[in-house]
């Protein structure tokens, strides 16, 4: 008898010893069920595992950024905690040239230029809040666990922006406007003050300057499908002459056929100049195209922000270059002639006095303004 006695002992003493382990790594089942966990559910108010927009809390532009197919219901992967977007979806366009929606196995792959299994921000192409959204230890690369985001119940949603989230637009983001998980939340609040300042989601950096040249990896001064990042049903509607590469020219999304006799040269313009001068000189006759990108805040109100559109609360300013129109517009001037709106995209079709091209922002204090435009100017001559 004795042993069995000590063989009994011996397994009842191995008992306690196990569970730890067991609750300190979750066994694969329960992983799989968190994945399967509906996104946004508090907002399923009957059960349906669909969110109406009725049902949704939040902007009208945020809905949309959930709404992948379109057809006004979240539902189905778009309200799947871990689902990607269908690349197949047309997902870009000159609004949303910035963002970056492959979170996927061949998105990091196709990122990861150097195959070093992270991404750099030098290898980052597009805007820097989904970078600092997804860069969840703040050291300044992606690694292959932050970029797929594979713990589903720690939901970033990182697909929406700051702006679009912050609905009543007092420049932070409550819980009641947050769409992601709690522990995001949490995480992401770095000064645990209970809301997320514009500085916690976005950052402080501004995108690149040029995105034609961010993706052009290889330096050849085109844009090949295996360098785009976005579906390839976007490639082909950007491929205007279907040749399979893409111009600068085709990028910028100019109306003009008779792109390649034109010049084309990208400006930043500083938030905090006045006039920037173009080195361009045009003539009575000649043809100018202009499309913008970016964002200035305006005072140190974090969200008095302005698009090349100008403010999006529509405000004015007073001793602005064009007092009638919102402060912080893209503007332009040729020469010593009156200034004229530009906003997100603008042809100045020959222009009936010659001079200098001058590009600014409609604001009357500059010094406490930050951010940039991106400015594609492409002028052709008669």
């Amino acid at each position: 008898m004795q042993p069995h006695v000590f063989a009994a002992i011996v397994v009842i003493g191995l008992v306690p010893l196990a569970r730890p382990a067991a609750s300190a790594d979750p066994p694969q089942p329960a992983r799989a069920q968190a994945r399967n966990a509906m996104r946004f559910q508090g907002m399923d108010t009957n059960g349906d595992r669909r969110i109406t927009r009725d049902e949704w809390r939040g902007s009208e532009q945020s809905f949309r950024t959930h709404d992948w197919n379109g057809d006004g219901v979240l539902a189905g992967n778009e309200v799947q905690a871990g689902a990607a977007r269908n690349r197949n979806e047309d997902d870009f366009d000159n609004e949303r040239r910035w963002e970056f929606t492959d979170w996927t196995v061949e998105g990091f792959r196709t990122l990861d230029h150097n195959n070093d299994r992270r991404i750099s921000r030098s290898e980052w192409h597009y805007d820097v809040e989904s970078f600092v959204r997804a860069d969840r230890n703040r050291d300044g690369v992606l690694t292959r666990a932050e970029f797929l985001n594979s713990e589903a119940d720690t939901d970033d949603d990182r697909g929406d922006r700051f702006d679009n989230l912050d609905a009543n637009r007092n420049g932070r983001i409550e819980r009641s406007e947050w769409h992601g998980t709690r522990d995001a939340f949490e995480w992401m609040d770095r000064n645990n003050d209970g809301v997320l300042s514009r500085t916690e989601v976005v950052g402080e950096e501004a995108p690149e300057s040029d995105l034609f040249s961010s993706l052009d990896v290889n330096r050849d001064g085109r844009v090949s499908p295996n360098e785009w990042h976005w579906s390839r049903r976007s490639f082909d509607k950007q491929d205007r002459n279907r040749d399979g590469q893409l111009s600068r020219y085709e990028l910028a999304n100019m109306d003009t056929p008779s792109a390649p006799t034109g010049v084309t040269t990208v400006f930043v313009i500083d938030g905090r100049q006045r006039w920037v001068d173009t080195g361009i000189d045009l003539r009575a006759g000649d043809t100018v195209s202009l499309t913008a990108e970016g964002e200035i805040i305006m005072s140190n109100d974090n969200a008095d922000v302005a698009g090349p559109a100008g403010s999006r609360n529509n405000r004015r300013a007073a001793e602005a270059p064009l007092r009638d129109q919102p402060a912080g517009t893209l503007i332009a001037r040729v020469g010593n002639a009156a200034p004229v709106v530009i906003g997100a995209s603008r042809t100045l079709d020959r222009p009936v006095t010659g001079g200098r091209l001058y590009l600014g922002v409609n604001d009357d204090y500059l010094l406490d303004n930050r951010g940039q435009f991106r400015v594609i100017v492409t002028s052709q001559r008669r």
